[in-house]
């Protein structure tokens, strides 16, 4: 399968200090995932959990350090910019316009929770699916990471891992269970 995105192996370290003076943060560490053509996916985390940094990278905005990043199967950033785009605090705009290229990859980082901005974001990322695009969502809020993505992650620690949605199902047997015994 082809992703429209991709990460294998991506690791980001920043440096911060003074002359002598030097710390490292690994921001990324060994992250793995696609996304598909026509996918919505949420990366949900803490402040300071990496969100943007993996946005930024994902739009070919900052090289990683190790691994490597793949737009539709190339690893060229000149693919990023052309195939890529990054919406900050809000919904993508029309995305018949950025279309030129063939199919695209939405970045929304920080998307407003409520209201009739939510909705309106909803329904633009479900266009967007529908015409072959592949969005990805970063949040603080799980609650809307589960309601504008079929996939959801959790970033921690510089980890990307897989977020397992409740299930009613789960607590309706074991609340059965009990009744039960």
């Amino acid at each position: 399968m082809q992703f429209a995105l991709e990460f294998r192996a991506v690791f980001k370290r920043y440096a911060t200090g003074v002359g002598g003076c030097l710390a490292r943060a690994d921001v990324l560490r060994s992250v793995d995932f696609g996304v598909a053509a026509g996918e919505a996916v949420a990366i949900a985390g803490d402040q300071g959990a990496g969100k943007s940094t993996l946005l930024l990278c994902a739009a070919g905005l900052l090289s990683v350090d190790a691994g490597e990043v793949r737009w539709f199967g190339d690893r060229s950033r000149a693919t990023a910019v052309a195939r890529t785009t990054y919406h900050f605090a809000g919904a993508p705009p029309s995305i018949a316009a950025m279309r030129a290229n063939g199919a695209h990859v939405h970045l929304i980082e920080d998307p407003t929770r409520s209201g009739e901005a939510f909705a309106r974001m909803a329904r633009r990322i479900r266009e967007a699916r529908e015409h072959g695009d592949a969005v990805i969502v970063t949040t603080r809020d799980i609650a809307c990471a589960e309601r504008l993505a079929s996939r959801v992650f959790v970033l921690r620690a510089g980890r990307l891992d897989a977020h397992r949605r409740p299930s009613s199902r789960v607590a309706e047997s074991d609340a059965a269970s009990r009744i039960v015994r």
